[in-house]
């Protein structure tokens, strides 16, 4: 018969409780050969010990649990001294973390709301699954560039964030009017469009590109392909094709696409990110086959409500952290450019030649 994993580890657990309790039972003696063995005849009398006193033990200090360790036998190193240690050499910059663990952990506590290891474990099998590698290349390859082991993201990422989901998806709501939109988004027309990007910084060249990427197809891949979001130049500025009401998006962007006859050209948008000009390339009928059923309604439903969750968890810390107040008493080590500053300060009191910045590494 072949054992499921889960059978495995339930005997191996099993197998570990007997063995244990075979281990109590040989260091006191009771063991089930000595327990059938018979006991040894008394001495007698003549030849007992004469009684002795029984002399109280001494009593034994309770642990300090303070000390984390000993040397020369009795010299004590504090959890304090290892502190300090460990803050002089960087430690003061994992303080904002410990205080945003904590706001969450006190708020947890007084919501009655916990975190099973279960749910940690799935947290992080979904975040496996999100980056579609193993948990070998995980710890290999994807924590080290977040500086954490396992056990840290465990405790610093996973488990927080399933607390504060639990403490703010009441705050979330899913309207009938939300599935809707997002059934349109879905099934209904979209457009697909090209674009392109300027910065802020580039509206002078953001006219002359425009000016020219509006003489035709070729001319506007060309300037497309120029674009310095690499992305987008790579295939000529074509996105993905967008619903009436995509979530995301510039609501001006979507508006004027969805106003254009294929192969028409918007002029320069202003949008937060700087400049674009938006080119429809392709309209997408409506799917007639989509219908609007119960099952297709839990689905979006579910879907929204990952989202809003999403955007919310942010929201919700924010507010919990103005509720708390943290007061961050320990600073680090001054940076050069602050001692910088603070030395300039001085000299330009005292009427001097104020203090200069180290040159820049050459390239």
């Amino acid at each position: 018969m072949t054992l499921s994993l889960g059978d495995r580890r339930r005997r191996f657990v099993r197998g570990l409780a007997l063995a244990g309790a075979a281990v109590a039972g040989y260091a006191f003696g009771v063991t089930e050969p000595n327990a059938a063995a018979q006991p040894p005849a008394p001495l007698p009398a003549n030849m007992l010990p004469a009684a002795q006193p029984v002399q109280p033990k001494p009593a034994q200090p309770e642990a300090d649990r303070r000390v984390v360790a000993y040397i020369y036998g009795n010299t004590p190193i504090t959890r304090e001294d290892l502190g300090d240690f460990l803050i002089a050499r960087g430690g003061h910059e994992k303080l904002e973390l410990l205080v945003n663990k904590k706001i969450i952990e006190v708020e947890a506590a007084r919501r009655n709301v916990t975190v099973t290891p279960i749910e940690i474990q799935a947290g992080l099998e979904e975040n496996l699954r999100e980056l579609g590698i193993q948990k070998n290349d995980f710890v290999k390859h994807v924590l080290p560039k977040y500086n954490k082991t396992l056990f840290e993201w465990t405790e610093d990422v996973i488990k927080p964030r399933i607390m504060l989901s639990k403490m703010c998806k009441e705050r979330v709501k899913v309207s009938d009017e939300d599935i809707q939109k997002a059934f349109e988004n879905r099934h209904g027309e979209r457009r697909q469009a090209k674009i392109i990007t300027w910065a802020e910084s580039d509206h002078r060249i953001a006219l002359k590109q425009w000016d020219e990427a509006r003489k035709g197809d070729v001319e506007f891949d060309r300037i497309a392909r120029m674009q310095a979001e690499q992305n987008l130049a790579s295939v000529a500025g074509l996105v993905k094709p967008v619903g009436k009401h995509p979530e995301g998006q510039d609501a001006v962007v979507v508006e004027t696409l969805y106003k254009q006859q294929i192969g028409e050209i918007s002029g320069i948008l202003k949008v937060p990110a700087g400049y674009m000009c938006v080119k429809c390339v392709a309209i997408l009928p409506p799917d007639a086959n989509a219908k609007l059923d119960d099952k297709l309604k839990a689905e979006l439903h579910k879907e929204l409500f990952a989202r809003k969750l999403e955007l919310e968890i942010p929201k919700c810390f924010q507010d919990l952290k103005k509720l708390a107040q943290p007061n961050v008493l320990l600073k680090g080590p001054t940076s050069d450019a602050a001692f910088r500053e603070g030395v300039n300060q001085i000299i330009n009191q005292a009427g001097g030649v104020p203090m200069p910045a180290p040159p820049m590494p050459k390239p």
